[in-house]
């Protein structure tokens, strides 16, 4: 039985790791307010030799604000109208769990392309906080910790760029 966006969703807000495919390939996705979840997926991400930084998922750019304490006006246009993948690192996060917030001084920002993500972002209600393998396959390890999968992953699979955006509008692209 394939999985439905509020089936999904109803896991995550009981604190459970998902297996989640989208554009960019496969991640493993948590409740970003639920500190259990986060601990684990910070324990997997450590874990994992040069994992990528945890992002937010967001379905849309009104929740940029949610996530970021200081929003540069430009991140608002760039997030909008990216076309591609592209995760943004900006200064400190907010409204995110403790556990995350007290180990991470930057926060990742993605949103993500793929509507039936998207759907399940709008089912849930917040963003997703997402530990991505930019792969086509789970890793064992990261299979060992979910309770089941949601999407599909592109063909082919488009690795996002990465870019850093200062308080002040400053940009530097660190994947491109």
């Amino acid at each position: 039985m394939i999985p439905t966006a509020r089936d999904t969703a109803f896991l995550l807000r009981q604190g459970k790791l998902i297996g989640l495919a989208d554009e960019t390939g496969w991640s493993v996705a948590a409740d970003p307010i639920n500190d259990a979840a986060v601990e684990r997926l910070l324990q997997l991400h450590q874990g994992t030799p040069g994992a990528l930084p945890l992002t937010v998922l967001i379905d849309k750019t009104d929740l940029l604000g949610m996530y970021v304490q200081n929003v540069p006006e430009v991140a608002w246009d760039i997030v909008e109208f990216a076309e591609k993948p592209l995760t943004v690192l900006y200064g400190p996060g907010k409204n995110l769990s403790p556990v995350l917030l007290n180990q991470q001084t930057t926060i990742a920002v993605r949103r993500v392309l793929q509507a039936d993500v998207q759907r399940l972002i709008n089912s849930f209600g917040r963003g997703l906080l997402t530990l991505s393998f930019e792969a086509a396959a789970l890793p064992p390890a990261a299979v060992e910790l979910t309770v089941g999968t949601y999407g599909t992953p592109a063909t082919p699979l488009r690795k996002p760029r990465i870019m850093r955006l200062g308080v002040n509008g400053e940009l530097e692209f660190i994947r491109k």
